[in-house]
């Protein structure tokens, strides 16, 4: 009974949270590449310091994309 103890438990916790995110980072994987997306963009527009409308609008575009990527997903 000496492999029954408290940092086995905590090893074969940790084994089953990464599993399962794993389960959950597969499906939840486009909404993920959109956030992706809208944070490049955001590094893209602030390279220089000042934010422009159109910056805003392309920003605003792909951060619209994350919701239609997450309706899509609803609507399975």
């Amino acid at each position: 009974m000496e492999w029954l103890s408290l940092n086995n438990f905590a090893y074969l916790v940790a084994i089953l949270i990464g599993g399962y995110m794993s389960v959950v980072a597969v499906k939840w994987r486009p909404i993920l590449k959109e956030f992706k997306d809208v944070a490049e963009k955001y590094n893209e527009a602030m390279k220089d310091g000042k934010l422009t409308a159109k910056e805003k609008q392309a920003i605003a575009k792909e951060s619209m994309d994350i919701l239609s990527v997450a309706i899509r997903m609803v609507w399975k």
